[in-house]
């Protein structure tokens, strides 16, 4: 169950103004029993309509007393005593119902702002909470656009060195259209990679380059081939030798050996 968005519907504020049906009455009444936020809520409204009723409590004027006892008083009489007769009362009530009407109409709507008040305020904080994640999430992907744009310029940096070689590497029957560069620099063993077009993966796979010295396949590091990867990526392998290099799909972090049915493009090194 969503607690807040069930705090924020204002059924608590209604049941607690007597606004609700039974169903509706049985229903607060359950869901407080099982969570104890609500409860807290229902005493929080509870405490703040009965401090607000002491704080607006309107006190009867003191000669208010006094009309009505002289309005009930009877004239004494020599006269025999008899059954006195009915006194009608109902004259003068009607000023006293509406004076108190009026102050209760009062009272219910100086609540009712309050409650649309703390209902305002709910909602601040809501959107608050709201731009924070924004600002958090905007905070995350500028960090990783650092991240992409530090590896841009190391990669970069390798491919102005003197004896960076480059390789393309195009996609076989299982790839057609795959496509891809490989910049290797035999004095300092760094390889980078841009990926020009090469299938999707599922998110538990990875593409994986190896070198081949000798027939023999030598990891060269892992590397990404989504959208947001089409930039030179720089791998974490130092490769001294490489008589070609080629391309395999692998489980995500890379295998210690390559999977040669999911071989998709491969290019030698010219001497």
């Amino acid at each position: 169950m969503n607690i807040p968005e069930y705090l924020a519907s204002g059924i608590l504020e209604s049941y607690v103004m007597g606004a609700v049906s039974d169903q509706e009455r049985r229903e607060v009444n359950c869901l407080a029993s099982i969570y104890p936020e609500i409860q807290q809520e229902l005493d929080q409204l509870s405490l703040s309509i009965e401090n607000y009723a002491l704080l607006h409590s309107v006190e009867p004027p003191a000669e208010l007393k006094s009309k009505i006892m002289a309005q009930l008083s009877f004239e004494k009489t020599a006269e025999p005593i008899i059954r006195p007769m009915p006194v009608d009362l109902t004259k003068d009530r009607p000023t006293f119902k509406t004076t108190w009407v009026v102050a209760a109409s009062v009272g219910l709507l100086l609540l009712g702002f309050s409650f649309f008040l703390l209902s305002q305020l709910r909602s601040g904080q809501e959107t608050l909470a709201q731009l924070q994640a924004a600002n958090g999430s905007l905070q995350k992907e500028i960090g990783q656009f650092k991240e992409r744009q530090a590896e841009n310029e190391q990669a970069l940096a390798l491919f102005k060195q003197p004896g960076t070689r480059t390789l393309e590497l195009r996609g076989n029957e299982k790839a057609p259209n795959g496509d891809m560069l490989v910049f290797w620099n035999a004095k300092t063993h760094q390889v980078a990679v841009e990926v020009r077009s090469l299938p999707p993966l599922r998110p538990d796979q990875q593409y994986q380059l190896w070198s081949l010295v000798g027939g023999k396949p030598v990891d060269a590091g892992v590397f990404e081939a989504n959208s947001a990867s089409k930039y030179l990526q720089q791998l974490n392998r130092p490769i001294e030798r490489a008589d070609a290099f080629a391309v395999t799909v692998e489980k995500r972090g890379g295998s210690p050996t390559p999977t040669l049915t999911t071989l998709l493009a491969m290019a030698t090194v010219d001497a």
